[in-house]
């Protein structure tokens, strides 16, 4: 499997999926009579970020999946304040996924890599370590996290919900 392969598609049905996280979150703040922004405030552990934070994380991930792939600098992505901004995000990544070159994705496997954190950590690694090792994790674990505070919050989501791209692979009962 490509380095491509691993990252771009699987983001991008997952972004989607996360689109469907949001939609059912603010169908449910609708229903039950609250402003959706509340849901974006909501978190799972007074010390961990809020659903707006890893809706942002979850589409930096993406994004620097492919920036960095590709040697291209990295955009400060914005936390979003309400669900019209998040979707937005998570369209400007989608976006982003279409247009990527795929032959470049898959030239930086064996290419040295670096990760500079804020707090001074650094990483260096390959291509594919970094996507196998960092970026795949990291982007799985806001999306996780995610769900898991919406469904924290009432809003009705399952496992149809979270994977609704193997839906396409459905075998259909013999007639």
């Amino acid at each position: 499997m490509s380095l491509y392969e691993m990252t771009v598609p699987c983001f991008t049905q997952m972004l989607r999926a996360l689109q469907g996280f949001l939609k059912k979150g603010e169908a449910r703040a609708q229903e039950v009579g609250f402003d959706p922004k509340n849901l974006l405030q909501s978190r799972l552990a007074p010390d961990m970020h809020n659903l707006a934070s890893q809706v942002q994380f979850t589409c930096t991930q993406a994004q620097e999946a492919v920036l960095r792939l590709s040697k291209h600098p990295l955009p400060k992505l914005d936390t979003p304040s309400d669900m019209a901004q998040a979707n937005a995000l998570i369209e400007q990544t989608l976006q982003m996924l279409s247009l990527t070159d795929r032959a470049r994705i898959d030239e930086a496997a064996q290419r040295p890599l670096a990760i500079e954190l804020s707090n001074g950590m650094a990483f260096d690694m390959t291509g594919s370590e970094y996507a196998l090792n960092w970026v795949i994790p990291q982007f799985y674990f806001h999306l996780t996290t995610a769900y898991s505070i919406l469904r924290h919050n009432g809003v009705p989501l399952g496992k149809a919900d979270y994977v609704p791209h193997m839906f396409a692979y459905l075998r259909k009962p013999a007639a």
